[in-house]
C-alpha cells in the first residue's frame, strides 16, 4: 500500500492563491545478486537505488566497485521495484592446455561468459563446470578440448605362388604364366586427441578403424618342366663299323645355338664340317672315337684336311680338344 507523507515543513507561498507541497514516495526495493549471496529487501521512503541500500546498512561504495545493477543506481524509483545486481566477476579461463588469462565479466552464468569470449565447445569438449553453473567470484573455467583426427591407413596384402607341372616344359625350366600383384586394406582410422595429446585408456590409443575399401591379390602361376630332355641318337647304320685304315684328318669340335649348317639343316649330333673340296656336303661319314655323322656344315678354318664334330655343349668340345682321328667314307 503506498503511503504520501509530508516531509519537512510545509512550506505554504501564497501565488495566486495556490500553495506547494513536497512529498516522497514510500517504496519497496528487492535486490537479487547474480552470484548468489543473500537477497536484500529495502522498504521505506528511497528516491533511488543507492539510497534504498544505504537505508539497511549496505555499503555502496563497496557495492558499486562489484555489481553492476539492473537500473541506474541514481535513477529516481517508480514504485516498487526489483533490481539485479550482477556481479563484476573476476573469472581464470584454461582451454585446451592453454591459460588464457583472467577476465572480469557481468555474464550470469559459464555458458553466457564462453559466449562472450567467442568460445564454442564441441560435443567431445570437457569442461569442468556445467554451462548452466553460475559465475561466482574468481571462478576458475578448466575446458579440455577434446578433438577427432581422421587419416587413412593403408595394409598391404602379399601374393601367393602357385606351382603347376607342366609336361611340355623342359625338366628345370619354370615360366611365370600369370605374374602375382600385391594387394591391400585401406582403413580409416578415428583417433581422439585431448589438448593435443593422443587420448590413452588402459595404456591404449583411444581409436576405431574402419575397413573402407579392400583390393584382392592376384596370385603369381608357375609352370614347372617335367619334360625329360630328348636324348641323341647316333645315326647307326646298317652295316657295323667299316673296316680298314680310313683318312687321318685333324678334328676339332664346335657348338653353336639357334644357327643353321651351310646346307640349311639344324646342327645336332652328328653333324660334320668338312672343306667341300676334300669332303663332298651330303657324304656319309664314320669318325673313330666320335662316330657316325654327315658332312652338312663348312667353316672358314675347315681347309684340307680339317674337319669339325658338333656337340650340343661346350664341356663335350672342350673335351674332345683337338686331335687326329681316322675318317671312314660310307657308300
Amino acid at each position: 500500500m503506498k503511503k504520501f507523507l509530508i516531509l519537512g515543513v510545509i512550506a505554504i507561498v501564497l501565488l495566486s492563491g495556490s500553495f506547494v507541497a513536497y512529498a516522497a514516495m514510500e517504496t519497496k526495493v528487492t535486490v537479487k545478486f547474480s552470484d548468489g549471496k543473500t537477497q536484500i529487501v529495502s522498504e521505506g521512503l528511497h528516491n533511488t537505488l543507492e539510497e534504498a541500500l544505504a537505508g539497511v546498512g549496505q555499503n555502496v561504495p563497496k557495492l558499486k566497485s562489484s555489481y553492476q545493477p539492473s537500473i541506474p543506481w541514481n535513477k529516481p524509483l517508480d514504485g516498487d521495484t526489483t533490481v539485479e545486481l550482477r556481479c563484476k566477476c573476476k573469472v581464470d579461463l584454461e582451454l585446451g592446455g592453454k591459460k588464457l588469462g583472467s577476465f572480469v565479466t557481468t555474464q550470469t552464468t559459464v555458458g553466457s561468459f564462453l559466449e562472450e569470449r567467442k568460445i564454442t565447445l564441441s560435443a567431445w569438449d570437457e569442461p569442468n563446470v556445467s554451462m548452466n553453473e553460475v559465475i561466482t567470484p574468481n571462478m576458475k573455467i578448466v575446458v579440455d578440448k577434446v578433438e577427432q583426427r581422421v587419416k587413412k591407413e593403408v595394409k598391404p596384402i602379399k601374393f601367393t605362388t602357385k606351382e603347376e607341372k607342366d609336361k611340355t616344359l623342359e625338366k628345370g625350366k619354370k615360366k611365370v604364366t600369370t605374374k602375382g600383384k600385391p594387394g591391400q586394406e585401406e582403413y580409416q582410422v578415428v583417433a581422439l586427441y585431448k589438448n593435443g595429446k593422443l587420448l590413452m585408456k588402459d595404456g591404449k590409443p583411444v581409436l576405431t578403424k574402419t575397413l573402407i575399401n579392400k583390393v584382392a591379390p592376384i596370385m603369381e602361376v608357375v609352370k614347372l618342366g617335367t619334360k625329360e630332355p630328348e636324348k641323341e641318337k647316333e645315326e647307326k647304320p646298317a652295316s657295323s663299323v667299316p673296316s680298314g685304315q680310313g683318312m687321318t684328318f685333324e678334328s676339332t669340335a664346335y657348338t653353336s645355338y639357334g644357327s643353321k649348317t651351310a646346307t640349311g639343316t639344324t646342327p645336332k649330333r652328328g653333324t660334320i664340317a668338312v672343306d667341300p673340296n676334300v669332303i663332298p656336303l651330303g657324304t656319309k661319314l664314320y669318325i673313330e672315337g666320335y662316330g657316325y655323322g654327315v658332312a652338312e656344315d663348312t667353316g672358314g678354318r675347315i681347309k684340307g684336311h680339317i674337319i669339325d664334330v658338333y656337340f650340343t655343349n661346350e664341356a663335350d668340345c672342350i673335351q674332345w680338344g683337338r686331335r687326329n682321328v681316322k675318317v671312314h667314307i660310307l657308300k
